[in-house]
């Protein structure tokens, strides 16, 4: 497989569903500080669910484990990674997705990334060729911590122009 990725600023977000995770999350905030995870009610956000996974993250080493994961994520890498951590899970773009947990634990602010790949043995429906926009949301349950992250990711978006 082979893809190219890049981090963009929120405003260079094109995904719908990106932009409306985005918004959700900004009004969880309270007095600048990232919601804990019960601010996050999934009965607000029903049609996101799928594109959405939870993380735990692990402080010292850095370890993301996927609690949870929603079924058009599992559908866009073609198995359910729930419970596993993310270096357990070979993907190609594992170094970018290490930053962006990274950048938002520095920032405790959402880091948004875009990536496209090419499958060449991949039999799916939607094809060999794919473009995901992604936002990384950090969760603290004391307030302080960065010890949680929802993530969305909408496969559905069409490549960005070579830039």
């Amino acid at each position: 497989m082979t893809f190219r990725s890049r981090f963009i600023e929120a405003a260079a977000i094109t995904s719908i569903r990106v932009a409306d995770f985005h918004r959700y999350w900004q009004g969880r905030c309270v007095d600048g500080k990232p919601p804990s995870r019960a601010a996050i009610d999934p009965t607000e956000i029903p049609r996101l669910l799928p594109y959405l996974a939870i993380t735990e993250i692990e402080a010292e080493p850095m370890r993301i484990r996927y609690r949870l994961v929603g079924t058009q994520a599992v559908e866009a890498t073609g198995w359910d990674f729930t419970n596993r951590y993310l270096d357990e899970c070979g993907f190609s773009v594992e170094p970018m997705l290490v930053e962006c947990y990274q950048r938002l634990v520095a920032t405790r602010a959402p880091v948004f990334a875009y990536y496209e790949w090419f499958k060449k043995d991949w039999r799916r429906p939607k094809g060999a060729i794919g473009a995901n926009e992604c936002g990384f949301f950090p969760l603290s349950s004391d307030g302080v911590r960065i010890d949680m992250a929802i993530d969305i990711a909408d496969p559905c978006i069409p490549p960005h122009s070579a830039a």
